[in-house]
Order: C-alpha cells, then sequence, then structure tokens
C-alpha cells in the first residue's frame, strides 16, 4: 500500500512541532538551573578557599572569618548570600554554616531548590 504525499509530510510536520517544544521546555529548565548550579558552585569554592587559608595562618576570631566570608562574597559579586553564612566559635573551633533556598521556575511550579553545608575549622 502507498501512503499519499500530504500525509507523510503533515505528520512530520508535527513531529518537528513536538521535537521542537519538547527541546524548547528543556532548554527553558536548563537556562533556570545553570544559574544556580554556578552560585553552588561558588559557595563551595569560597568554602574551600578559606580552609586553605585557615590551614596556611589559623585565625584568630569568628570576626576574622566573617570577614573573608564577605571579602569573597564581594568579589563573587554574591552579596546577597551574606546573612546565608554562620559563623559560631566553640573554643578554638569555628563552624561555619551555609543555607539557601533558591526556587526553580519550571513552566507549570516553581520548586525549592535547598543548598546546604557546614565547614568545621580546628
Amino acid at each position: 500500500m502507498h501512503t499519499s504525499q500530504r500525509m507523510q509530510r503533515g505528520a512530520s510536520a508535527i513531529v518537528a512541532i513536538i521535537i521542537l517544544a519538547i527541546i524548547g521546555a528543556g532548554a527553558y529548565i536548563g537556562l533556570q538551573y545553570i544559574p544556580q548550579y554556578i552560585e553552588a558552585g561558588t559557595v563551595d569554592s569560597i568554602l574551600d578557599n578559606i580552609e586553605k587559608a585557615h590551614r596556611k595562618s589559623p585565625v584568630s576570631n569568628a570576626d576574622a572569618i566573617r570577614k573573608m566570608i564577605g571579602n569573597q562574597l564581594n568579589m563573587n559579586q554574591l552579596d546577597d548570600l551574606k546573612d546565608s553564612f554562620k559563623v559560631t566559635q566553640d573554643g578554638e573551633t569555628y563552624i561555619i554554616k551555609v543555607s539557601y533556598e533558591r526556587d526553580l521556575n519550571l513552566l507549570y511550579e516553581k520548586k525549592p531548590i535547598k543548598y546546604e553545608k557546614t565547614l568545621i575549622l580546628r
């Protein structure tokens, strides 16, 4: 049996539109997620830098760590995360906790993405 050329053209156009819609939705979600992924990587890098600096020359108080965090955040243009960093001191041990939440704006809902990490300096 032979099918007509019109049926094949129409069906292939519909399939192409569906494929483009799927690719477009994936690109939209990817563009929403990539900045959050980069931001989380930058926060990890900040914590690593603080840990390395502490190993080279141990800090004397929690305010020095807060200043280091502020400088790193300023350098990476993440000043809005300053309140997400909590520094506490327990004897000679410093605990740095980072906790923040961002929304992943999907087409049908907003999904919260949480980031939490703790660094202990001794």
